[in-house]
């Protein structure tokens, strides 16, 4: 009989120390004071004009996720995620990044060794929340190799040449 209790007592114990242990992507993320699935759907549901100036001045209100949508059409495979910026130069501050980011990375069905990655940067959170967005940054390989973009236009026209048929690039403003 004292042997089961003993059983018991460290089953429970176990599951206890189970249930209330943290897995360490959460701990990373409650320390960030937002959840990566926050800002990945932050990312997503970011408008153009707030994370690209030129869009911003032409009124685009399409969601990021829109945008990519557009950009690049059944060509690639979408997977979305949130965390510390990965697209970041910490030796340039207007693309040092941060902890708070979300974005894609877009895997071409003609060449899925090379994806493209997108983020949008956020300011510090807010209750829980992201901040505001308020920058675009995105690599891809486009025709002249690997490039690192700092508006949706750049990204477009770069995976647009190598990978959606008949491609038109967008126009330079919205006059």
């Amino acid at each position: 009989m004292r042997a089961a209790r003993a059983i018991h007592a460290v089953v429970a114990c176990g599951i206890a120390l189970a249930l209330s242990a943290t897995p360490p992507s959460s701990q990373a993320a409650s320390k960030r004071g937002v959840s990566d699935a926050a800002l990945a759907a932050a990312a997503r549901s970011a408008r153009v004009a707030d994370v690209d100036y030129v869009r911003g001045e032409c009124g685009d209100e399409r969601s990021i996720e829109a945008w990519l949508d557009d950009a690049v059409g059944d060509t690639a495979r979408v997977t979305w995620r949130g965390g510390a910026c990965l697209l970041a130069n910490p030796d340039n501050p207007i693309d040092s990044g941060s902890d708070w980011c979300g974005g894609a990375t877009i895997v071409p069905n003609e060449d899925p060794k090379h994806p493209a990655r997108i983020e949008v940067y956020f300011e510090k959170p807010v209750d829980g929340k992201p901040g505001k967005a308020y920058a675009f940054r995105a690599e891809n390989h486009d025709v002249d190799g690997l490039d690192y973009k700092r508006d949706t236009r750049s990204f477009e026209i770069g995976y647009g040449q190598r990978f959606v048929d008949g491609y038109a690039a967008p126009e330079d403003d919205c006059d």
